[in-house]
């Protein structure tokens, strides 16, 4: 037996061996706390048809941290190939900045290192774990998405969490990038930042997909993406995204390690979420 509730704008449902949604603030889902950093809000759904180890993806909202929206893109796609959809919230409020959103909360704006049990990126698996547990779910790995900023987060996320239980992910068109040079400082390169070679290529060598919008070729407006250093990696997320898969190519090359990432530009698509959805899809669970 399935059970089902209804929120004002999508429908959460729950297995019969899962425990309900919990309907606390916000109503829609739970608020992550149980962690060194701020709280998180989590919006879940799965679909009819999925059973204990369904596959599990996460997903990294933009800029707009627009939660709902980026969860309601992806529901189609999970009742169609039957997956789970965590939609991770981390709202201005707690994560105001570039530094703290798409660059994981591993620096302050003052540029100091934050302690790393409060980075972002430790917040994922954490996540992804407590998720499991509320709803009876046994997968054991999960597929990450991520557009804009959140695409940039992702492509970070598996440089410093070299070790996080991902089968797949996908960067969609990040706003600005982190390239593997040691001479530029980080969130643009890999300088100052406690990254070392080992998991330099780890990262190289994992599975994950750059994927760009062909028509993405707009400005953007906030202060890291719009500034000198991602100016200097390309004028817009079509360029940048295609100048951190071709150095980091490159680097695998130099390193002599199999370079797993690839590269799916799409026709006549801008920098569109929803667009991109279905092709991020066709990577992550093909």
């Amino acid at each position: 037996m399935i059970q089902a509730k209804t929120a004002p704008w999508t429908l959460l449902v729950s297995l019969c061996f899962c425990s309900e949604v919990e309907q606390v603030s916000p109503p829609w889902g739970f608020v992550f706390d149980d962690w060194a950093g701020e709280p998180v809000d989590v919006i879940v759904y799965i679909p009819g048809g999925a059973h204990k180890i369904t596959d599990i993806l996460m997903v990294i909202p933009g800029a707009s941290r627009d939660t709902q929206r980026f969860h309601a893109s992806w529901l189609s796609l999970a009742k169609e190939d039957t997956f789970v959809v965590v939609t991770i919230g981390a709202s201005t409020k707690h994560f105001p900045d570039e530094y703290s959103y798409n660059a994981g909360n591993v620096l302050d704006r003052g540029g100091d290192l934050v302690v790393a049990d409060k980075w972002l990126f430790n917040a994922i698996e954490k996540i992804f774990n407590k998720v499991k547990e509320k709803h009876g779910l046994q997968t054991k790995k999960f597929h990450l998405f991520g557009h804009s900023a959140g695409g940039g987060f992702v492509h970070r996320y598996m440089l410093f969490m070299t070790e996080a239980p991902v089968v797949k992910a996908v960067a969609a068109n990040p706003a600005f990038v982190t390239l593997p040079d040691k001479t530029v400082g980080y969130p643009f390169g890999l300088k100052n930042i406690p990254i070392n070679n080992t998991m330099i290529s780890r990262w190289l060598e994992k599975k994950m997909a750059i994927v760009l919008g062909a028509d993405d070729t707009g400005p953007r407006s906030k202060p890291l993406s719009n500034g000198l250093q991602a100016r200097r990696q390309g004028p817009n997320c079509l360029s940048r995204g295609k100048r951190l898969f071709g150095d980091a190519k490159k680097e695998a090359k130099k390193r002599e390690v199999n370079f797993g990432w690839s590269l799916n530009i799409v026709p006549r698509v801008g920098h569109d979420n929803r667009l991109i959805a279905p092709h991020a899809r066709k990577f992550l669970f093909n």
